[in-house]
């Protein structure tokens, strides 16, 4: 991973803001370590399930994140696309949750290190977020993709993301438009996270008839509508 890589979520609250592991970039301390390279030294826990032909992925679940992706580009596609949105469920994960899905995405060296790192940007945020008196919106979805580059063991995928975030008294509802570049190693039978860095946007401009909005009608406004994901908005 390339050592300049790093990614906070800046969640604006009134004039300040704080930071908060919520974007996958910050695997960057564990997976950005000198042992880079040796993670096919160290044996996963278990091997992944078979992908039949012509499927990408993903056919499994593992600690509560897509598993099971086919060893070609279309694959790669769908891994760097779960992976870039993570960050969806960090938030809504205790923190043994957290350190079993990142030890599941990630490659072996790096999976214990980063954990440690990620819990504690997570437990963060989420108690911040928990101070809202009201419900919290916080969405993370892709909106597209492009293959860096791929061989059969490496592979580098850019996914164009935004995050949607509103919680009253806490944060005024607001987006952010990240392209994410996800670099994977294919090991023990799936694609791993091996490195990740990001760049802000593209980010297009609010529409003319669009007008800022308060957190309290923010969400009065989404009242009765369910999540595309089917996850509760907490």
């Amino acid at each position: 991973m390339r050592a300049d890589s790093h990614s906070r979520l800046r969640l604006v609250v009134g004039g300040g803001a704080i930071a908060a592991m919520v974007v996958i970039g910050a695997l960057l301390v564990a997976l950005g370590s000198p042992d880079r390279g040796k993670a096919s030294d160290s044996p996963v826990d278990s091997v992944r399930p078979t992908v039949p032909v012509g499927v990408a992925g993903p056919v499994a679940e593992e600690a509560g994140l897509p598993a099971g992706f086919a060893h070609d580009r279309d694959g790669a596609t769908a891994a760097a696309i779960a992976y870039a949105t993570a960050p969806q469920r960090w938030l809504y994960f205790t923190d043994d949750e957290i350190v079993a899905a990142v030890e599941a995405i990630a490659t072996p060296v790096a999976g214990p290190r980063l954990s440690e790192e990620v819990v504690t940007d997570v437990r963060t945020a989420r108690e911040r977020l928990g101070e809202s008196p009201g419900r919290v919106w916080w969405l993370v979805r892709p909106m597209a993709w492009r293959i860096e580059s791929f061989t059969p063991d490496e592979a580098s995928v850019s996914v164009w993301t935004v995050t949607v975030l509103s919680a009253e008294e806490v944060a005024a509802p607001q987006c952010e438009w990240i392209t994410v570049t996800v670099d994977l190693a294919w090991i023990e039978g799936d694609w791993r996270v091996d490195g990740v860095r990001d760049t802000p946007g593209p980010t297009p401009m609010t529409g003319p008839g669009d007008q800022p909005w308060d957190a309290v009608p923010f969400d009065e406004a989404l009242a009765g509508f369910t999540r595309m994901d089917g996850e509760p908005v907490t």
